[in-house]
């Protein structure tokens, strides 16, 4: 920290791990006052009369790959694939990037949206980017350009440049190139074709696009809408306002990448190659935090930070836990109140952050505390439901996010001593505290995408263990798509009425009547549970009866290929052919590839697809912690997941094909639960589900461990910062 911050009035917050906002209110401060000294105008040449440099235009290079962590330091800055020198945010969440190739002063330009990179014809030393996405680029021999991206070429504007910034009303300032390298240089204002000079000096610029006034404290001055900050060759940091009005700002800084929400990041001073901590001021707060990390390039859209390592690694971190908060509206159609939500989490922005978090119920992420765990080890993090018509939930980022319903009565949260989360067990253990209680619960990632950049949502119901409420889920997009899964109206009734009058999937039901309620069954487990409850001997739980359920159709499977082939296509390993040899053995083969063989199943080993079946895939792994696993092993466990897929749906007979991945054949998702015996469980999840198109046209749901095959589960997917969320509780 030593050299960042003067003798003016502030007060330093070291070692923040998140980077957090004020919400940012106009003409915060004390009256401003002019005490310090206004940076000198340099006399200068408009840009428009020096020569404009040309524009390289170099062959079309893929970019650099993803270099490994340098200098930017703590765990909550994200990798973005690719090396760069310099990087500029551009509002709609991509960014443009100048390559550490080739080894002269000006680099090649990129773009990076949706995870990909596209190269603009040209080189760049400096680049910035418009309210409109325009990229404005400038070369090391001084020349300022626009970029149009539809024809890929650049239009020169003026010579003479050494920095470049766009400001919020789309026009162009400039540093001229006039006076000694490291010195102070002219300011210029390029407005509708035509430059003028603008009062003061710095060595680097830029524009300010937030729309509050701020006065900074003791004697400060104020910092307007529309101007740019400005740094000079001492690393002071000042504004220029657009009456050309000055404020100065406490600290020392050798660079600058403002927010539009009251802030603006700084590298420490002076500038060193090895990187430079990165610090955030807070123009509400008038004061400093120190983010965490190191770079030699910043760059902000207010949403997400930007950073250039000393190494040349590209990285990103989300500017606030907050931000990207989803509207969230809870609807009870089950008739049973009261109605609670419960949420638990991980840190979004730290996948190295092992900490278990709750949301409160202002939809704050705090983390979990002892003083939450009650004497029998349980916590209450329940929420009510909010009235109808009330203001939308705020949905907070959260990673491995899950959220818990429940009715009638509150949901219990059990936490281990040292408070790591235990999952909720309404299928294996009777002496779970919420064992009585009406409640289900689905996933959810809400995090920023890699790839867009934005808030994305992922969320899935999920009843491959259990079925108690019939969750349903509308995600609204930012265009106002929506997308829907989860439940019919009406569904659980039909559901555990067509399972009581089965005598096989009879026993699978937690008999009873749930706490606070007059519904019973309390919940249906999914058959594989069932299986694992009876080696388990749990008492007082489902278990799996009828051992022989499939053994006649699986025997038929294996003499059906006794004289047919089956084709197993799998996700990335080749289409393997299988038939039943004399020994009995189902056998895959593929040219050039050792075989997979298969015994005759059980019924429990095929329902769940593991036991006998696993010892197929034994002689490649599984692989050792922390090693990547054999092809082979992935191939065979495709392969065992297929003929899993196959028994539970009844499938193997009436087609000779078999699919890991989607989208599948209609034809053959036609034929998923047609014959009998099948998993009823199973197919009565997916019959009253929404159907997904096209890949669950028949119903979206996870009914057994390898629904994924053909990609059957309910998942909803936006990464592209959707609009809103409703979660409603179906009537039963």
């Amino acid at each position: 920290m030593t050299g960042f911050l003067k003798s003016r009035a502030y007060r330093l917050l070291a070692g923040i791990a998140a980077i957090a906002f004020v919400t940012s209110c106009a003409g915060h401060g004390v009256t401003p006052s002019t005490s310090f000294a206004i940076p000198a105008t340099r006399q200068s040449v408009s840009p428009a009369q020096i020569p404009v440099a040309p524009m390289a235009k170099p062959e079309i290079t893929p970019m650099s790959t993803v270099k490994p962590m340098d200098a930017i330091g703590p765990a909550n800055w994200q990798p973005i694939p690719g090396t760069g020198t310099f990087i500029a945010a551009a509002p709609d969440g991509s960014i443009w990037a100048l390559s550490d190739q080739p080894a002269s002063a000006d680099k090649f330009i990129y773009h990076y949206v949706n995870g990909v990179w596209t190269q603009a014809a040209g080189t760049a030393s400096r680049l910035a980017v418009a309210p409109d996405g325009t990229l404005y680029a400038m070369n090391s021999s001084g020349g300022a350009y626009q970029y149009n991206s539809g024809t890929n070429t650049f239009t020169p504007l003026g010579g003479g440049c050494s920095d470049i910034t766009v400001a919020s009303d789309g026009t162009i300032y400039v540093l001229s190139n006039g006076a000694t390298a490291g010195s102070d240089q002219a300011i210029w204002h390029y407005v509708n074709g035509a430059w003028t000079q603008a009062a003061g000096s710095g060595v680097r610029i830029a524009a300010n696009w937030d729309t509050q006034t701020y006065n900074i404290n003791n004697g400060g001055g104020t910092v307007a809408p529309g101007g740019v900050y400005i740094l000079n060759s001492a690393g002071n940091i000042y504004y220029e306002n657009t009456s050309a009005t000055f404020a100065m700002l406490p600290g020392s800084a050798s660079a600058i990448a403002p927010t539009k929400n009251a802030g603006l990041f700084v590298l420490g001073y002076p500038s060193s190659g090895s990187g430079n901590t990165i610090f955030y001021f807070d123009l509400d707060a008038q004061n400093y935090t120190q983010p965490g990390g190191s770079a030699v390039n910043i760059a902000t859209n207010t949403t997400f930070v930007y950073a250039v390592g000393s190494s040349n690694g590209l990285y990103y971190s989300v500017v606030t836990t907050t931000q990207g908060s989803l509207p969230t509206t809870f609807v009870n159609n089950s008739g049973i109140t009261p109605a609670y939500f419960t949420i638990t989490g991980n840190n979004p922005n730290d996948r190295g952050d092992p900490t278990f978090y709750r949301v409160t119920a202002t939809g704050a992420v705090v983390k979990i505390v002892q003083a939450d765990r009650g004497a029998d080890g349980t916590a209450d993090f329940n929420i009510p439901f909010p009235s109808p018509g009330a203001t939308p939930f705020p949905l907070p980022l959260l990673r491995s996010g899950r959220i818990y319903i429940s009715l009638g009565a509150k949901f219990k949260t059990e936490l281990n001593p040292d408070l790591t989360w235990v999952a909720a067990n309404g299928w294996g253990s009777s002496a779970d505290p919420n064992w009585n209680v009406l409640w289900d619960n689905f996933e959810y990632d809400y995090v920023i995408s890699p790839d867009s950049h934005q808030p994305g949502m992922g969320v899935n119901t999920t009843e491959v263990q259990m079925f108690g409420l019939p969750l349903a889920f509308t995600l609204t997009s930012a265009s106002g798509n929506a997308q829907q899964s989860g439940f019919v109206s009406g569904s659980r009734t039909a559901i555990m009425n067509a399972l009581s009058a089965d005598t096989t999937f009879k026993p699978i039901l937690v008999n009873g009547t749930a706490t606070g309620t007059n519904v019973s069954p309390i919940r249906a487990i999914a058959v594989n549970e069932a299986i694992n409850n009876v080696k388990t001997q749990n008492p007082g739980v489902p278990q799996w009866t009828n051992s022989s359920y499939y053994d006649t159709y699986i025997a038929n499977v294996w003499n059906f290929y006794t004289s047919h082939t089956s084709t197993a296509n799998t996700s990335a390993f080749g289409t393997y052919t299988g038939t039943v040899n004399a020994s009995n053995q189902l056998v895959f083969t593929q040219p050039n590839k050792p075989d997979v063989v298969f015994g005759l199943p059980s019924t429990t080993d095929a329902i769940a697809g593991n036991g006998g079946m696993d010892a197929a895939c034994s002689a490649w792994g599984p692989p050792p912690p922390n090693t990547a696993p054999n092809p082979l092993f992935l191939a065979c466990k495709e392969l065992e997941s297929m003929l899993s897929a196959g028994v539970n749906r009844t499938s193997l007979l009436t087609s000779q094909s078999m699919y890991r991945n989607a989208p599948c054949p209609t034809a053959f998702l036609n034929l998923f639960y047609q014959t009998s015996p099948t998993n009823l469980y199973s197919k009565l999840m997916h019959q009253y589900s929404v159907p997904q198109f096209p890949n669950a046209p028949n119903g979206a749901a996870y009914g057994f461990a390898y629904d994924d095959n053909c990609n059957q589960s309910s998942v909803l997917v936006d990464n592209n910062n959707p609009r809103a969320i409703t979660i409603t509780v179906q009537s039963f």
